[in-house]
């Protein structure tokens, strides 16, 4: 009888527990874009327009490169509530696959990464002849931050662990108490 109560009692706690953690693990995630992923565009984008699910708190870092490696020049980011807009005035790209990566920072305080992708269709712009002191000097290739996909935080995980363990522990000492019993 005792072994019983206990054991009612535990899987009140672990449920609470559980049910208690999952409003906690919601993180700011991306819900749109302009332009979309995997968007075919005939020119480029005026501005990178990224909405999200929540507001953000900090200033956020969003960069674009094109299918060289080489970064835009990008203008000062706005927030608007849940809307992120940065101006982009490209002198010139290639056709293909360009992309945008964001790092911002959700009002829970956590750094959200990100990228997506578009295509431009065609060249644009002319570029700038060599050995002119305004050519931009392409920057190193740095491995891209995964995006966010969603996962189940870290601690998560842990609490998981530290809560099946507690019941594993608990189970072998009811059975334990339960034999000293007899």
């Amino acid at each position: 009888m005792r072994g019983m109560n206990l054991w009612r009692i535990l899987l009140a706690v672990v449920t609470l527990l559980v049910v208690s953690a999952a409003p906690a693990s919601a993180h700011v995630r991306l819900t749109s874009s302009n332009p979309e992923q995997g968007a075919a565009l005939q020119a480029p984008p005026q501005s990178i327009q990224l909405t999200f699910d929540d507001a953000l708190s900090k200033p956020p870092t969003v960069t674009v490169t094109d299918p060289n490696g080489t970064e835009w020049s990008m203008g000062r980011p706005t927030m608007d509530n849940k809307v992120l807009t940065v101006p982009c005035d490209p002198e010139y790209g290639p056709a293909g696959q360009y992309t945008v990566q964001y790092r911002v920072t959700g009002s829970d305080g956590h750094l959200i990464v990100g990228q997506l992708a578009f295509n431009l269709m065609a060249p644009f712009g002319q570029p700038k002849p060599p050995g002119n002191a305004d050519t931009p000097v392409a920057p190193q290739a740095v491995p891209a931050a995964p995006a966010d996909g969603g996962g189940v935080p870290l601690w998560i995980w842990i609490m998981g662990v530290v809560i099946v363990g507690g019941v594993v522990f608990v189970a072998l000492w009811l059975r334990r108490t339960d034999k000293s019993d007899l």
